[in-house]
C-alpha cells in the first residue's frame, strides 16, 4: 500500500488505514489534526507485564503515555487506563525504545509520541482530549529535550 497523492482528506487516510488493518489514532498536536500511525502496531509482540496483583497482561509501547514511580510502584499510564506494576525504572529503561522513550525526571518515563510542551520545571502530555503534567529534573532536563528535539518534533519550550 502507498501513499502517492499529495492532499488526501483525513476521511480517505482513515479508510485506507482501516481497510488495510493499520492502527492509528486521530490527535491534535499544537492546535493542528493529524493522525499518529504507531511504530508497533497488534504485529508487534507488545511486552508482557505483571500487575501488582500478580495477572498478566499485554502492553504495547504505543498505548504507554508515561511511567511514574508511585508509592514504590512502576505505574504505566496508558491511553485506556493504568496499570500498578513492581517493576524498577531499570527495567523500563531495557525493555521500552530508547528513541521514543526518554526520562525528564528520576520518577518518570516519557513516550515522545505524546510531548506537547517542555519547561525547566515539567513535560506536557497530550492524549486525545486529556493533559498530562510530568515534573523535570535539572539533571536529565537538558538530556530529555535534546531527545525530544531528536525525536523529531518542533515542541515549543518554556522560557528559562
Amino acid at each position: 500500500m502507498e501513499l502517492k497523492e499529495i492532499g488526501q482528506t483525513e476521511e480517505k487516510i482513515t479508510e485506507i488505514m482501516n481497510s488495510n488493518g493499520l492502527t492509528h489514532f486521530h490527535i491534535t498536536y499544537h492546535g493542528c489534526k493529524g493522525i499518529f500511525i504507531p511504530t508497533c502496531d497488534s504485529t508487534c509482540p507488545g511486552i508482557a507485564v505483571t500487575k501488582c496483583n500478580k495477572d498478566i497482561c499485554r502492553v504495547y509501547p504505543h498505548e504507554i503515555i508515561y511511567i511514574a514511580i508511585e508509592d514504590r510502584k512502576s505505574v504505566l499510564y496508558l491511553t485506556k487506563g493504568k496499570i500498578e506494576t513492581h517493576y524498577p525504572m531499570e527495567h523500563w529503561k531495557e525493555v521500552l525504545d530508547e528513541k521514543s522513550f526518554a526520562q525528564p525526571h528520576y520518577s518518570y518515563i516519557a513516550n515522545l509520541h505524546y510531548v506537547e510542551e517542555v519547561t525547566k520545571d515539567f513535560v506536557i502530555l497530550r492524549c486525545d482530549d486529556d493533559e498530562y503534567k510530568v515534573y523535570t529534573s535539572m539533571r536529565k532536563v537538558g538530556t530529555f529535550k535534546k531527545a525530544v528535539v531528536e525525536f523529531g518534533y518542533g515542541v515549543q519550550q518554556g522560557k528559562k
